[in-house]
């Protein structure tokens, strides 16, 4: 199945093209991300204080990855019933270990970080 163009919608869309085409690191531009309002497609309804939550999950490799997006657009039809809004920090420090995230999957832009990135993440936002 062909990938999706990718046409920024925001600033931090802007940013994953940015390190895609000119070479920001994968670090800086994750560190961006943790910065950055996502969109988290979920299976359930999510309630105020978060429960309910079941994210979409894409397996690759025997690897779980939760599917995440950087614009409330990008979601394809059908793929989930809600969609959860957060910060990305919020989102990291939630991510349970065992689990990676692809961004903006189907896209030709869509990133993906492996468990032990998202964990290596999740240690450097707690500030260890």
């Amino acid at each position: 199945m062909p990938l999706l163009a990718f046409e920024p919608e925001n600033d931090i869309e802007h940013q994953i093209l940015n390190a895609r085409d000119e070479g920001l690191s994968g670090d800086a531009l994750m560190r961006q991300i943790a910065e950055a309002e996502l969109f988290i497609p979920s299976m359930n309804d999510v309630k105020a204080d978060g429960s309910g939550f079941k994210p979409v999950l894409l397996e690759q490799n025997d690897l779980a990855f939760v599917a995440v997006f950087t614009a409330m657009s990008r979601q394809p039809k059908g793929m989930a019933p809600t969609m959860m809004r957060t910060g990305g920090k919020h989102f990291f420090l939630r991510l349970p270990p065992g689990y990676g995230v692809i961004f903006n999957p189907g896209y030709d832009a869509e990133i993906l970080l492996p468990p032990h990135g998202a964990q290596a993440l999740k240690r450097d936002l707690q500030g260890g």
